[in-house]
């Protein structure tokens, strides 16, 4: 028998010296972690190979026992020599005859590799898609025109990224014609072993020249099953085997990535996966995912829980009960206004927003590739209030892949969910996409210049959470006092109370509130402003040289465009009324508006205590000094 090695290309005189850079887009603070960056793209890989109307599922095991030599010397032979060499990009040696610990990611439900094993190049519309061809032969290129969730042809190398050895192993049984194909890919950096300069790129397999073909001997094969405990057994799809994987891929962090970037699709029923160790399984489908997070000691779970309810009710409300706004103009950029609404629905929403209720809008849009005709697309915004965020959460999700750098929500209080489906929408946006998949990007070189208005309309769909709060929460005439009264929270510690003026402190300025509470300096070195749980406190900087005689102190509630003290509304709140109550000492008080006061100071060891606003609004105090006061 012939039996299957590692081989590299040995590199010509002259040749152009190129290191593998793709890795680098897998290690960005965007991703999170290597079990976030690889839970994304094996995922995202699976789903767009899954079959019409299954569900895909996934399984990732962890290996229970390691695999010793000699059981895996078959699998790692010619390999050795290539990663002792010099200058090899592995920054962790590893011995091939340790003891071999291994991640396997298989799916199920999927087509697998199809396509011509011996196909060399892109052949473009001359042949029908090749899936054998762009996931061994290619880098950073894919299909042009296609309407999968990936773009740049990156996400296998998560696979190598994830391996201590920068190698991994890929089994299919494709469902077209049954076969059953095993391969290898290494990617190190240019280097020399026995003399000889070496291209960066390993195969594992079969080779006529240097060109590698797949490993179909059926029992080769079927020692390779059994030595790595795969579960396939004859359903078309593929096995991943990451030899050696890195230390920081753990369970728990594989379940909390699956569950933050593909909430989703799972609660839709499209998708399930099933994360299992040595010690447990665990299933997350769209009936345990809730269930599997309230039983954590997660610290954010409450509000996971709560995205997972909204989720869930957005995905089983039936289209027609969604609020659909009027078609935009085709020749022109599309813009948010009060114009998309009609005015009986306008009033309609703004009510249900002020109530506090669930809103499912059904925005329509069109999209138009240059020199193409217009295309009718839309995408689905779903909003709620939630008083217990400290800050606004909107989830961007194209074709169930959450987008995990995307925000436009300024909003306190409020979840919003954007979801995109619709094929020239979810195309035009997929073209906009950095190649790991978490941001949305104008200048993306798949994306400027390739649609008309393509950046508005990118803007268009980006800001949509952001834009829609801001014409909801404006009331239709008249004036409103509970206007955004949930969309601004004032991050205070719980544990801060507000005092009577019998309870001033006598100690040091800023000494006998919680430690939480970190103190804001205003006017240089001059004052301090401490903030408690209704209100702030102010006193004089320890450190302070000279304190002001007078000081004029302004508040106003913070708002989502200009300058908060010029907007400021007097049924806000007024000094002089309750629930606003004003203490002191070694001071006098002066109201001199009703969002400004005066004070006098008579002592430097001075304190003001104000409370009463709001906590669910963001209070700005703005100071002004006259009269200096030497020390």
């Amino acid at each position: 028998m012939n039996y299957p090695e590692w081989k590299f290309r040995e590199m010509s005189r002259g040749e152009i010296n190129i290191d593998p850079i793709e890795g680098e887009f897998f290690s960005t603070e965007a991703l999170g972690s290597l079990s976030d960056a690889l839970i994304r793209e094996a995922i995202q890989n699976s789903l767009d190979a899954a079959l019409p109307g299954e569900e895909a599922k996934i399984v990732i095991t962890f290996a229970s026992d390691k695999l010793l030599s000699p059981e895996s010397d078959p699998y790692l032979k010619g390999l050795q020599g290539h990663l002792v060499a010099e200058n090899t990009g592995l920054f962790n040696q590893v011995k091939l005859t340790d003891p071999m610990d291994y991640l396997v990611i298989e799916d199920f439900g999927t087509r697998g590799l199809e396509g011509d094993i011996r196909e060399d190049e892109d052949r473009g519309a001359r042949s029908s898609k090749n899936d054998f061809f762009y996931f061994w032969r290619n880098i950073g290129r894919a299909v042009e025109g296609t309407t999968a969730r990936g773009r740049w042809g990156l996400g296998k190398t998560v696979f190598q990224a994830a391996s201590r050895i920068n190698s991994f192993f890929g089994l299919t049984i494709r469902r077209d014609d049954t076969r059953r194909l095993l391969m290898g890919q290494s990617v190190l950096k240019i280097h020399r072993s026995d003399g000889r300069k070496y291209a960066p790129y390993g195969y594992f397999g079969h080779f006529e020249d240097n060109f590698a073909l797949p490993v179909e001997d059926e029992n080769f094969v079927e020692h390779f099953c059994k030595h790595f405990s795969l579960k396939r057994r004859s359903e078309s799809g593929l096995s991943v085997i990451i030899p050696f994987p890195d230390s920081d891929i753990k369970p728990e962090e594989v379940i909390r990535a699956t569950i933050d970037q593909y909430f989703f699709p799972i609660l839709a029923g499209d998708l399930v996966v099933t994360i299992a160790d040595r010690h447990s399984q665990q299933i997350l489908d769209k009936e345990s995912i809730a269930q599997f997070v309230s039983a954590t000691g997660w610290p954010d779970k409450d509000i996971i829980l709560q995205r997972l309810k909204l989720a869930r009710w957005a995905i089983d409300l039936p289209l027609e009960h969604y609020e659909r706004l009027k078609e935009p103009v085709t020749a022109q950029a599309p813009k948010w206004d009060e114009s998309l609404f009609d005015k009986d629905q306008l009033e309609r929403l703004r009510k249900k927003f002020d109530d506090g209720e669930r809103i499912p809008l059904l925005v329509p849009l069109w999209v138009k590739k240059t020199n193409e005709r217009f295309q009718h697309s839309s995408f689905k915004v779903i909003l709620e209030r939630d008083n217990n965020l400290e800050r606004g959460e909107d989830y961007f999700i194209r074709d169930g892949v959450t987008i995990t750098g995307i925000s436009s929500l300024k909003q306190k209080g409020m979840r919003v969910l954007v979801s995109v489906t619709d094929s020239p929408l979810s195309r035009l946006l997929g073209d906009s996409e950095n190649p790991a998949h978490t941001e949305w990007q104008e200048r993306s070189p798949k994306f400027k210049g390739r649609y008309d208005w393509g950046p508005t309309c990118l803007r268009f769909v980006k800001n949509s959470p952001r834009e829609i709060v801001k014409v909801l929460s404006r009331p239709a005439e008249g004036r409103d006092s509970k206007l955004l009264q949930d969309l601004f929270y004032v991050s205070i510690s719980k544990d801060i109370e507000p005092r009577e003026e019998s309870e001033m402190p006598t100690d040091k300025p800023g000494i006998g509130e919680s430690g939480r509470s970190q103190p804001e300096i205003i006017e240089g070195q001059l004052l301090q402003l401490k903030r408690t749980k209704l209100g702030f406190r102010l006193f004089a900087h320890p450190k302070a040289k000279r304190i002001p005689k007078e000081i004029n102190l302004e508040m106003a509630y913070d708002v989502r465009e200009g300058n908060p003290f010029k907007k400021y509304e007097t049924f806000d709140f007024e000094l002089n009324n309750r629930p606003i109550r004003i203490s002191g000492k070694d001071l006098k008080i002066a109201i001199l508006k009703p969002n400004m006061l005066r004070i006098v100071i008579e002592k430097r060891e001075f304190q003001l205590m104000v409370t009463g606003f709001d906590p669910n609004r963001d209070l700005k105090v703005r100071a002004t000094t006259s009269l200096d006061m030497n020390q």
